[in-house]
This record gives C-alpha cells, sequence and structure tokens, in this order.
C-alpha cells in the first residue's frame, strides 16, 4: 500500500480539529476538578491524543469503506473509488485505527464512551449513505435530519471524552444537568457540527443559498453562548487578557473567516466554494476549542494554546495532503 492513499482515506488534514477537542476537553475537566470527586491528570492526555487519532481517522476511514459505490456513482476521487485501495485494504486500516482508539481508550479510562461512540459513527455512515437506485443516489429527508444530529452528537461526546477519562463515563449525565459550563460547551460544539455538517449537505450537488443564510445568522449565539454566560459569572475578570480579550479575538476571528466563506458560496453556490466552508469549519473547530479553554482555564492558558496550534497545523496538513 502507497502512504499517499492511505492518508487521504483517513483524511490526515482533519486530525488536528480532533485534537483541539481534547485540548478543549481538558480545560473543561481541570476547572470542573472541585465538583467532582478525581484528581485532574494531565498526563491522560498522553492516552487521549492517540484515542483521538484512531476514533477520528477510522471514522473517516469508514465513510469511505461504507459509501465506496455512492462514491463511484459521483465520481469522486476517492482512493477505494479510484482503486488505489482496495475495499479489504480499507477495512483493515478502519479496524486497527479503531482498535487503536478502543484500547487507548480503555487506558483512560473512558473505553465504553469509546465504543458508544464508535456505534454512532457507524450509524451515521449507514444514514449518510442514502439509497442507491440504479444509477442515482438517494438520501431519504428523515435520514438526512436524523445524519445531521448523529454526527453533530458524535464530535460533542469525542470533546467530552477527557471530562469523562477523569469523572467516569457513568458521572457524565449529572455533570451535565448538575454544571451549566459543561452542558453549554457540549451543547456548543453539538451545534457548531450541526451548521458544517447542514453545509456540507449541498458540497455535491451545488446550492443551499437559503441554508447557508440561516447557518450564517446561527454562528453568531452558537460560538457566542458559551462565552457570554462566562462573562456573566463572578470572577470573569480575573484576567482580562488570556481570559476574555485572547478567546474573544480568535472568535471573532473565526466568525469573520465562517462569514467571508459563507458569503462567497451563497453568491456562486458550487461544490468547490461549498466544500471550502466546509474544511474551513472543520479547521475552525480547533480556533473555537482555543477560544473556549482560555475562558474557561485562563490559570492554565496551555490547553487553549495547543488548541490553537491545531488551526494553522490544519491549514498546512489539507495543503499537503487534500482532503477528498
Amino acid at each position: 500500500m502507497k502512504l499517499t492513499p492511505i492518508l487521504k482515506l483517513v483524511r490526515l488534514s482533519a486530525l488536528p480539529s480532533a485534537w483541539a477537542d481534547q485540548f478543549g476537553g481538558m480545560a473543561l475537566a481541570s476547572v470542573l476538578v472541585g465538583a467532582g470527586y478525581w484528581r485532574f491528570e494531565p498526563w491522560k492526555i498522553a492516552l487521549l491524543l492517540p484515542m483521538s487519532f484512531g476514533i477520528y481517522l477510522g471514522g473517516m476511514a469508514l465513510n469511505d469503506v461504507l459509501h465506496v459505490r455512492k462514491d463511484r456513482l459521483l465520481h469522486k476521487p476517492r482512493p477505494l473509488a479510484t482503486g488505489d485501495l482496495t475495499l479489504t485494504q480499507g477495512w483493515l486500516i478502519t479496524l486497527l485505527l479503531f482498535t487503536l482508539g478502543i484500547v487507548c481508550g480503555f487506558a483512560a479510562g473512558c473505553g465504553g464512551a469509546v465504543l458508544a461512540l464508535i456505534a454512532l459513527i457507524f450509524l451515521y455512515n449507514h444514514l449518510a449513505a442514502g439509497r442507491i437506485r440504479g444509477v442515482d443516489v438517494v438520501h431519504p429527508k428523515a435520514w438526512t435530519i436524523a445524519s445531521v444530529a448523529v454526527i453533530a452528537g458524535c464530535r460533542a461526546i469525542h470533546v467530552l471524552l477527557p471530562l469523562m477519562a477523569h469523572a467516569g463515563p457513568a458521572k457524565l449525565p449529572a455533570l451535565l444537568s448538575v454544571h451549566t459550563v459543561a452542558a453549554l460547551f457540549a451543547a456548543s460544539v453539538f451545534a457548531y457540527f450541526c451548521l458544517v455538517t447542514i453545509v456540507s449537505l449541498f458540497e455535491d450537488s451545488g446550492g443551499g443559498r437559503l441554508a447557508l443564510r440561516i447557518v450564517s445568522m446561527l454562528l453568531l449565539p452558537t460560538a457566542m453562548l458559551l462565552p457570554t454566560w462566562l462573562l456573566l459569572r463572578p470572577g470573569s475578570a480575573d484576567s482580562p487578557v488570556l481570559g476574555i480579550f485572547v478567546p474573544l479575538l480568535v472568535l471573532a476571528s473565526l466568525l469573520l473567516m465562517l462569514w467571508r466563506k459563507l458569503d462567497a458560496a451563497r453568491r456562486e453556490p458550487i461544490p468547490p466554494k461549498l466544500g471550502a466552508c466546509v474544511g474551513a469549519g472543520i479547521r475552525g473547530e480547533a480556533l473555537l476549542m482555543c477560544g473556549f479553554a482560555l475562558m474557561l482555564a485562563h490559570a492554565q492558558p496551555w490547553w487553549g494554546l495547543l488548541a490553537l496550534g491545531c488551526y494553522p497545523a490544519g491549514s498546512i496538513l489539507s495543503r499537503w495532503i487534500s482532503p477528498t
């Protein structure tokens, strides 16, 4: 097997955004230590990063494995559809990556959540595949709506894995119900990826001007709900530079970048411009996590700064290995 087709299969350029989730999740876990019965253990990031590597890239490979017939009908330049990799090789890569994610997840203390996440990834790919009728791919409306919710839910679970690695998956419902910050953190990520996924629905066919306009309007409350809540809390001004100014500047940069991309796509809603919006949205998760992490844990700014570093890393990788 050649390396380049494998890197395209697993969408390596999207990995930094997944790692940004883990840095943001570590910031959340660090501020909720006093609310639970666990010690914050920074070393767990050494397990969470390879876990995320396995789950995220395995999910990307699974997408191509389960969608190979659809990709061939749509003439997508993906390694399995073009024959650069065989279906057997695709399955082998997928299973190896998932195995890595599961092993590291259990070692970190969130193995059950990892298994549930992988099951949801399978469900999403089944829903997103649609139905093939002759030479056409049909996407039932109910399946499409469900797929958006499922993949956004996957991302929300993914960002909460560091918290579950510290508190245990069984305590997550109680933490979300008692601690508003955890619920808003997860809800913001869920809403953000709902918006990104909605744009991706038009990536193959083009169009969707109304949907793009709605997404543009919803981006502001999605990105600013958690920061607004944090600013209204006592002690929010303890670190005005790292805790307020820098994260708000990062979030403003994210919004301006996405609005510019969406505006260009709305004027000319063709697949390349819609794809650029989706790519920017995925890479922009690093900026979202940076802003959230710095506002949550400005006393431990390295989590936010590490998340910020994931943004240029994703941009560089996307130029080296073009996502398909």
